[in-house]
């Protein structure tokens, strides 16, 4: 049982029917849908497909609605693309209808009052630099500090300026609404800033009576200055890795992938890490050996998942990559020196957090097989996952939602039960279903965490232990 979980973006790669089964049969367990690509028709093809595919292997599928959000991009130019030169002289403005050689057009009408002298441009994810000389009415004069091809639509990045936007643009509303129409399980806002933005999209949701889960996006200095609040407002939170190496700096990434995932397992929070974990792959069928230790770091950090995607939307190779992650984590956790990272608190929040510690500190000392929570919300799931424990967690549910929520949660597996009316009965139909599995063997104990009395549907309250 692998348990960091495998979120794969869905492109033209893998968006048919096929696609769809062969990169679940590969190891994917969360799809990806880059809404800044795609319309509505698209998307809905894909989700159906999903939905089709997940029914028929009998395998959940947790779905990922990633909005567009605020982002910068240059225009398109006359042929295309254009060369910028070393120390050339450029003009950047809303006002260009179509680019050519010294003139960019771009989306963003508040570009030029949100650019001053000496503001460094980066374009293409930080592959071209620029370096602002003057501002002239609605243009923005700059030199070519590292040029190179700038082709159509390529993103816009400037590292430290307060931007004038808002974190939900009025695509990201329609697209929102069309996600939360298809009942997706989670939404990830881009161009985080603040708790507020987090809050904002909550609302929003609630609103609309969903109970979709949000992911805050970290890309933008701003939200490292205001992380812990982000990450306390989140459901999840991602690491994404190309916006922020080019806002904080390239050099500067590696401890703040880790200081972020840090955080995130503080408060039981589950997060992804992004962007080019293998990415040689897209046209390769190998990985770089920097990329496996890139992989196999970023599960010794703690990420409950990672991401892949140009490499399984557009890639040559989609599902050997999906199964090279697969098989590059599972090989990291057979080290048991990953498991049981029980940093206590002096004090726990809630009862559940109690039971979620002692679930995993009665494992560890028994030895225990299996921690199985009785859950609706898969509060406690997460809780336990948080203090990774050998011991396999199993969230036990009666509702359709929580098989796929579960999805993104580090080792956590998800079983669905008939309705019960004990804890005994519903315990009864798990022994049955691992018994039935052959994953019961004679003398396995068993961590089972429950809100008692089950008839009223309380909270998680207790913990009892069983031996098969």
């Amino acid at each position: 049982m692998r348990r960091v979980k495998i979120v794969a973006t869905i492109g033209p790669s893998t968006e048919s029917e096929e696609g769809i089964e062969q990169a679940i049969l590969s190891g994917m367990n969360v799809a990806r849908l880059n809404f800044s690509h795609g319309d509505h028709s698209q998307h809905l093809a894909v989700i159906k497909n999903i939905e089709k595919m997940s029914d028929k292997l009998s395998l959940p599928v947790a779905i990922l609605q990633d909005l567009q959000g605020p982002k910068i991009r240059v225009g398109k130019f006359s042929e295309g693309f254009i060369e910028l030169q070393k120390s050339e002289i450029v003009e950047i403005s809303p006002d260009f209808k179509l680019g050519e050689k010294g003139k960019i057009p771009t989306d963003f009408d508040k570009m030029p009052d949100s650019c001053k002298p000496d503001q460094k441009i980066l374009l293409d994810d930080g592959l071209l630099e620029l370096k602002v000389l003057k501002v002239v009415k609605n243009a923005i004069h700059a030199e070519v500090v590292h040029g190179g091809i700038l082709k159509d639509r390529k993103g816009i990045n400037l590292p430290g300026a307060n931007l004038p936007v808002d974190c939900l643009t009025h695509k990201d509303v329609e697209d929102l609404n069309f996600g939360l129409e298809q009942n997706v399980d989670y939404v990830a806002l881009s161009f985080v800033r603040s708790a507020s933005d987090i809050i904002h999209l909550k609302d929003i949701i609630q609103q609309k009576n969903k109970s979709t889960k949000v992911i805050a996006k970290i890309e933008m200095a701003e939200a490292i200055d205001n992380l812990e609040e982000i990450v306390k407002v989140s459901d999840a939170i991602m690491v994404a890795r190309g916006d922020l190496a080019v806002e904080v700096g390239q050099t500067v990434l590696p401890q703040l992938q880790k200081a972020i995932i840090r955080l995130a397992n503080q408060y039981s929070k589950p997060v992804i890490t992004a962007t080019q974990m293998l990415d040689s792959m897209v046209n390769n069928p190998r990985p770089t050996r920097a990329e496996i230790t890139d992989v196999a770091n970023a599960v010794l950090d703690g990420s409950d998942a990672l991401m892949l995607s140009a490499e399984s939307a557009s890639g040559k190779y989609p599902f050997i990559c999906i199964q090279t992650m697969n098989d590059i984590i599972l090989e990291v956790e057979k080290n048991d020196s990953n498991y049981y990272k029980m940093d206590l608190p002096d004090q726990f929040d809630s009862q559940s957090q109690a039971i979620a510690a002692s679930a995993c500190i009665t494992a560890q000392r028994l030895n225990a097989r299996y921690i199985i929570c009785l859950s609706t919300t898969g509060k406690t799931a997460t809780q336990i996952a948080s203090f990774r424990p050998k011991a396999n967690v199993i969230a036990v549910t009666r509702h359709q939602f929580g098989l796929n929520r579960m999805q993104l949660v580090w080792g956590v597996r998800v079983l669905y039960i008939n309705s019960y009316s004990s804890s005994d009965e519903a315990m009864a139909q798990v022994k049955e279903i691992l018994s039935n599995e052959d994953q019961l063997t004679k003398g396995d104990k068993l961590v089972f965490t429950l809100g008692l009395p089950v008839a009223e549907k309380a909270k998680t309250n207790s913990l009892r232990v069983y031996e098969y």
